[in-house]
C-alpha cells in the first residue's frame, strides 16, 4: 500500500467541504441560519462576518435570507468555490481568504458567527479569535458560536468507518480528560490501495461553559445565553445537550 501524505488546504478542506461535506458536517443550513437569525432577532440588510465560512454554504444561505454577508477561511479552494457559487446566484456575499485569528475589521459587522470551528488553536489562539470578533462588530453588535459539548462529545464511539465514492474513510478520535483536547485523525483508504493520512492530525479544544465564559469575558465581550441545539424554540444547554451555542454582544 503506498501512502500519500496531504495537508488541510492541498486535499482535506475540499475533500470534507465539498466532496464529502456530509460526512463532515450534515446538510442543514436552512435549520442552522434560521436558529442564528431568530436567536439574534436579525434583520435583513444586517453585515454579517462568517469567520471559518468554508466553502459558504450557511453564509450564502444567510445571503439568501437578505444579509450582506462577508466570510473569512483559511483554504483558498473553499473561498473561489463559495465565491463561484454565490456569483451564480447573484448573491451580497464576499469570502476572502485569511486566518480568523487574524480577521482585521474594525466596528463593521452587526453581527458574527463562527460555526462548528471554535477550539482549533491552543488557548492562546482561541482567545485571538474571539479578540476579532471583539473588534470587528459594532457597539451592540451580537455574535454566535456553535461548539461541541464536551459532555456528549467524549462519550462518542472513537472510531467511524465510512464508505465514499472512491474508497473508504476512517476518522479516528482521541479524547485527554486533562487538556480538554479531541485529536482526530482522518486516514482515506483509496480503491486503487493507496492510503492518504493527513498532514497533521486535528486538534480541538473542547471547552465547557464555564471556560467560554471566561474566554469571552476576557476579550472584552458579554456572555447573554447558551443553547443545546438548533430547534426552534429555543433549547437551553444541558450536559446532555447534542451541541453548545454561545450567544453574546460587544458593550
Amino acid at each position: 500500500m503506498r501512502e500519500i501524505t496531504k495537508g488541510w488546504q492541498d486535499f482535506w478542506a475540499e475533500f470534507f467541504r465539498i466532496k464529502y461535506q456530509h460526512l463532515d458536517e450534515p446538510a442543514i443550513e436552512k435549520e442552522v441560519v434560521s436558529h442564528i437569525i431568530h436567536t439574534l432577532s436579525l434583520r435583513k440588510g444586517n453585515r454579517i462576518l462568517d469567520l471559518a465560512c468554508g466553502e459558504g454554504s450557511k453564509t450564502l444561505e444567510l445571503a439568501c435570507r437578505g444579509m450582506n454577508v462577508v466570510g473569512v477561511d483559511i483554504a483558498k479552494v473553499l473561498v473561489d468555490y463559495g465565491n463561484k457559487a454565490a456569483q451564480k446566484e447573484n448573491l451580497p456575499v464576499k469570502l476572502i481568504k485569511g486566518d480568523m485569528r487574524d480577521a482585521r475589521f474594525n466596528d463593521e459587522f452587526d453581527t458574527c458567527t463562527v460555526i462548528s470551528s471554535f477550539g482549533l488553536f491552543d488557548d492562546s489562539g482561541n482567545l485571538k479569535v474571539l479578540q476579532a470578533v471583539e473588534k470587528a462588530l459594532k457597539h451592540g453588535g451580537k455574535f454566535y458560536i456553535d461548539l461541541l459539548n464536551p459532555f456528549t462529545r467524549i462519550k462518542e464511539r472513537e472510531e467511524r468507518w465510512e464508505e465514499v465514492e472512491n474508497g473508504y474513510l476512517l476518522m479516528k478520535y482521541n479524547h485527554n480528560l486533562v487538556t480538554g483536547k479531541m485529536r482526530i485523525t482522518s486516514l482515506y483508504i483509496t480503491k486503487e490501495g493507496n492510503l492518504i493520512k493527513s498532514k497533521h492530525d486535528e486538534l480541538v479544544r473542547l471547552y465547557t461553559l464555564p471556560e467560554m465564559i471566561k474566554l469571552i469575558e476576557t476579550a472584552k465581550l458579554v456572555f447573554k445565553g447558551a443553547y443545546g441545539s438548533f430547534s426552534i424554540p429555543l433549547e437551553e444547554y444541558s450536559v446532555t445537550s447534542d451541541s453548545m451555542i454561545i450567544v453574546g454582544e460587544k458593550p
